[in-house]
């Protein structure tokens, strides 16, 4: 109980912070947004960690993906074109610019905002093309699908922790992937919140394995399958990871793991 305890007062350290003295300023960068997509715009979505429930301090605050119409430059460079207009639209307005492997953050004042340019599939659906830096080509995947599988898993808790110590240890761990890892992982585990350490503890133990170590095992984008979600890792990130997990699971206490 008292290390369930201490674990809540981490989750409530890094609670994610109110929104209300930067409205303004949200606005105003919204219809900077669209003003840059033109033509292109169908909307600015709520895309990331405060849509789905697993929010930290320690990330961006606000995540916003902008859906543009299904044929924007289909023949003037594509969804790259797009996401190197945004770049560029983005440094002349804002700085620094931080870019990342389908999003770009920026900061207005003290806000960290993510901002991903994305073209939706035309029709009756969620389905966007995402544009992947790293890799030099594009993704199909939906949003709404992601929002729905975390925000109803019954792991919030346990994926805010892991992402905490994720943000603690400096690990390259996209969010996508840490989620869907987290729920897989504690298949079958309860999600009574009395359980919260036993879960967390397990994760870590999963994670600093040498055999059967499930950063090397396939998860896929449940919203399109040939997305493959562990992809993401490349092998120094995932032996940063597992390096990490053995040191903490030799931690005599919790202060040593999470502080």
């Amino acid at each position: 109980m008292e290390s369930n305890m201490y674990l809540q007062s981490i989750l409530n350290k890094y609670a994610p912070r109110s929104l209300d003295s930067h409205t303004l300023s949200i606005l105003l960068l919204k219809a900077e947004l669209q003003k840059w997509a033109s033509t292109c715009y169908i909307s600015t979505l709520n895309s990331g960690s405060r849509a789905k429930g697993t929010a930290i301090s320690m990330a961006s605050d606000v995540d916003y993906l902008i859906s543009l119409t299904s044929n924007c430059n289909a023949t003037s460079g594509g969804l790259k074109s797009i996401y190197d207009s945004l770049h560029t639209h983005l440094k002349s307005k804002y700085n620094p610019v931080r870019k990342q492997n389908v999003s770009f953050r920026i900061k207005i004042s003290d806000l960290e905002i993510d901002i991903t340019p994305a073209r939706k599939h035309s029709g009756n659906t969620n389905d966007h093309w995402l544009y992947l830096s790293k890799l030099d080509t594009w993704r199909q995947t939906n949003i709404q699908k992601h929002i729905t599988d975390i925000s109803g898993s019954g792991r919030l808790n346990e994926i805010k922790l892991l992402k905490i110590w994720r943000e603690l240890n400096n690990l390259d761990f996209p969010s996508i992937y840490l989620e869907y890892l987290t729920i897989s992982i504690l298949s079958g585990k309860s999600k009574d919140a009395s359980k919260l350490t036993d879960n967390f503890w397990f994760i870590l133990q999963a994670l600093s394995k040498d055999i059967s170590n499930p950063l090397n095992s396939r998860i896929v984008d449940p919203a399109n399958s040939t997305n493959i979600l562990s992809d993401l890792l490349t092998a120094t990130e995932r032996k940063a990871i597992i390096s990490t997990a053995k040191l903490s699971i030799g931690q005599q206490y919790w202060s040593g793991i999470l502080w």
